[in-house]
């Protein structure tokens, strides 16, 4: 059997990106992998000072129960991946639960999960 990680078309660095979120407050988010490094994604609060690169908090984050550092979009090996950072609520990727601090390679229409909120991955057209 071959790992799905190794057979699925992922999506290559520099290809612009949407996150288009599901839900009561759906919004379409664009992204530009131009540059080295990545996305932190996740919200912000008025308990703290940090805010995340991607900030969830107007769709419904803390109640569906986004960390304020949850996961992130990162390149790796020259195409992106999404990387839990231990968040509380776990992080999916097509009802897989991914594995803290493992790079999972990203394809079009993903639907990913953090905590309850639902995303999906598109390529920008």
């Amino acid at each position: 059997m071959s790992d799905p990680q190794t057979t699925r078309l992922g999506i290559p660095v520099y290809t612009p990106i949407q996150l288009v979120i599901s839900g009561s407050t759906s919004a379409v988010i664009d992204l530009d992998f131009s540059d080295p490094g990545g996305f932190v994604v996740g919200r912000s609060d008025s308990k703290s000072s940090y805010t995340p690169d991607i900030d969830l908090s107007a769709h419904r984050a803390l109640e569906n129960g986004v960390s304020r550092r949850h996961a992130a979009l990162i390149q790796y090996q020259d195409m992106l991946h999404l990387l839990d950072l231990n968040s509380v609520n776990g992080t999916q990727i097509n009802g897989e639960r991914l594995s803290a601090e493992l790079p999972y390679l990203i394809c079009p229409n993903d639907q990913i999960l953090l905590g309850s909120l639902a995303l999906t991955i598109e390529v920008r057209r």
